[in-house]
């Protein structure tokens, strides 16, 4: 048959495989409309005459495959039938295919499981509702959909360069006719695009700190980790489990008193028997001693002593009526009012549980490098890009935690947290690519190119009338009209108006030590840039972490100086106790008996209220680390995107 001749089989759906017998004529075809656009599947329109029996007898086949005769090669196509037309009992009627898999749905969710790879697809910002959807994953992929007019398999097509190598059409060797020629500028290229995302996560972290040093050091008057005070006692230290901070608590407490200052009460009694000197007994003499103390050991301080003597003589009348001493009593009482210090050894381990917000916040601008339309690239269009916003980074995903450990005080910093500032670096240079293709040509090749003709190949054109252009082909059509039986090919490339650069990677400088002996992975570098991956296209600094928060490192051992907000202050230390009672003392060191029954419970009083005045206070206050939120700003560093050239305009 000669070239241009259209075959046309109806077949069933399992004939996947095209094979000589379907070169045959089931229908009379009058036109047909052969065509397939970026990001669709391929359709045929097909007039022909009224089949018999109609188009909606039971039974009938939907599956037709096409083939065109081009010369040395057939474009074929297998469609399935999806538009019945209207006006069925009319003599020519147009039937419309279309080459869209049936497991469409399924075959782009298998291929997007294979797509979701850092940097292009980061599930750290992905919503977790949108992690199933296929589309979400090409966002950060210069990709589109593609179908298979034959085979119907899904596969992903770059929009720049064609992943199944190139195809030449030369004017000279007369690859292209001359109508059919057309150049547009399909929409102006993007300058640049600002992105900000944030990065959040809730800091955890538990451990103990050991204050014990600390405050036995930095406490008046300690000696060899113990402390002293007239009025701090063991009882009135922290006990474990006590709450010490916000997320603190005493995980171990402990104090000893050394001496034992209850005060304990001895008596003894002694009776006397009064006899005359002829033996007879006429009375007894009884003595009554009791004394109270405490062992105060090398605690004392002795002050005021107090003491009262009593004389009490009884009288009696005998027969004659005289007077004589029937009883004698004598009570004496000596008090000595004793100040006395207490010496304590504590301990005292804070253990925290950290809980804490954090957030850090990468913006960035990303220029093409592109040629100017009508104006300077740098006063072009622009997008930004400022709802990206990361999950809680602390949780786990898939039984992984993106943060790694969730004690940390950075994430972008981190090997993880690189991979997405590329993945923010991804979706930048994706817009920016994709709105620099913006030259698009068409052009009518003979027919006998249009087999090598599909959407995963880019096109070569050298015309003089546009000179020469390398773009990506984005449509594809082939008619046949039955009017004049003439067919018409018409190729369709979008081409990127880039200058073509490359960048390169600096080492930087750094700041520890030699580069030869420790690396990138050790220490920092100031003026670092590195290559976004397996790309020449744009670098970036990676950014050194400088979080703004407290301070605390969770992943460090953590010493008294990382977690004390405030330090240690002591009131009233021992000195300074001593002093002010001293000088707050009663004068005399012996006060004169009064009538007053107990001047030793006034006194007891007036020392119990004095020590009052100036009690032992320690106060010191650590950290928090719950409630807290804290956000870091990082302004990202990025070169120019290096853009391909498809089309030289300058040259034009």
């Amino acid at each position: 048959m000669p070239a241009g001749w259209p075959y046309f089989a109806w077949i069933d759906a399992t004939e996947t495989a095209f094979g000589s017998e379907h070169l045959r004529w089931d229908e009379q075809i009058f036109s047909f409309t052969l065509k397939q656009d970026e990001g669709d599947p391929a359709s045929l329109t097909v007039t022909v005459r009224r089949p018999d029996g109609g188009l909606l007898a039971p039974g009938r086949k939907i599956w037709c495959w096409f083939a065109l005769d081009c010369g040395p090669n057939l474009v074929r196509f297998r469609g399935r039938l999806v538009g019945i037309p209207t006006s069925i009992f009319e003599e020519l009627v147009t039937l419309e295919f279309v080459a869209r898999p049936l497991d469409m749905v399924a075959q782009k969710e298998a291929l997007a499981d294979t797509l979701r790879v850092l940097p292009y697809y980061d599930e750290a910002v992905i919503d977790p509702s949108r992690r199933t959807d296929p589309d979400v994953v090409l966002e950060g992929y210069t990709k589109i959909w593609h179908f298979d007019r034959e085979t119907h398999v899904v596969t992903v097509s770059d929009e720049l360069i064609g992943e199944d190598g190139q195809v030449n059409f030369l004017c000279d060797n007369g690859d292209v006719l001359h109508d059919g020629l057309g150049l547009k500028l399909t929409t102006g290229p993007l300058a640049v695009v600002d992105v900000s995302a944030e990065f959040t996560w809730t800091q955890q972290a538990e451990g103990t700190v050991d204050l014990t040093r600390y405050l036995t050091s930095n406490w008046p008057g300690a000696v060899n980790g113990i402390i002293r005070s007239y009025s701090l006692y063991a009882a009135d230290w922290p006990k474990t489990g006590a709450g010490i901070g916000d997320g603190w608590t005493a995980a171990s407490a402990s104090a000893t008193d050394f001496y034992d200052h209850e005060v304990r009460t001895t008596s003894r009694t002694t009776t006397l028997k009064v006899q005359e000197s002829t033996g007879e007994t006429t009375g007894t003499a009884t003595l009554t001693e009791s004394e109270s103390s405490i062992a105060f050991g090398a605690g004392q301080e002795v002050g005021i002593t107090n003491f009262k003597d009593d004389v009490n003589v009884s009288y009696a009348t005998d027969g004659d009526g005289e007077e004589y001493p029937s009883s004698v009593s004598h009570n004496r009482s000596t008090t000595v009012a004793v100040l006395v210090f207490q010496e304590i050894q504590p301990t005292l381990v804070a253990g925290y549980k950290a809980e804490r917000h954090y957030t850090e916040r990468v913006s960035f601008s990303l220029f093409a490098n592109v040629q100017p339309i009508l104006t300077d690239p740098q006063d072009g269009e622009a997008l930004r890009i400022d709802n990206i916003r990361s999950i809680n980074l602390s949780e786990a995903v898939d039984g992984n935690v993106l943060i790694g450990d969730p004690a940390r005080r950075s994430y972008i910093a981190t090997a993880r947290g690189a991979r997405s500032i590329e993945h923010l670096i991804a979706v930048a240079r994706a817009h920016l690519l994709k709105r620099a293709r913006v030259v698009e040509i068409s052009f009518a090749p003979k027919l006998a190119r249009m087999p090598e003709v599909t959407l995963r190949k880019s096109a070569f054109l050298s015309e003089p009338r546009i000179g020469e252009a390398l773009g990506k082909i984005i449509g594809y059509s082939i008619e046949l009209d039955g009017a004049d039986g003439a067919i018409k090919c018409k190729v369709s490339m979008g081409c990127a108006i880039g200058y073509g650069g490359t960048v390169t990677a600096t080492e930087g400088t750094p700041t520890y030590c030699t580069i030869d002996y420790c690396g990138p992975d050790y220490q920092v570098f100031t003026g670092r840039t590195v290559m976004f991956p397996a790309d020449t296209s744009v670098a970036y600094s990676p950014p050194i972490a400088a979080p703004n928060d407290d301070g605390i490192d969770f992943l460090s051992a953590l010493t008294v100086a990382d977690v004390l907000e405030r330090p240690l202050v002591v009131e009233n230390g021992p000195d300074e106790q001593k002093a002010a009672l001293q000088g707050q003392w009663p004068d005399g060191a012996v006060m004169v008996p009064t009538a007053d029954t107990q001047p030793e419970q006034a006194q007891q009083k007036y020392f119990k209220d004095l020590i009052k005045q100036y009690e032992t206070r320690a106060t010191f206050k650590l950290k928090p680390v719950t409630g807290q939120e804290f956000t870091t700003e990082y302004q990202l560093q990025v070169s120019d995107l290096e853009i391909p050239t498809g089309y030289d305009l300058e040259a034009v």
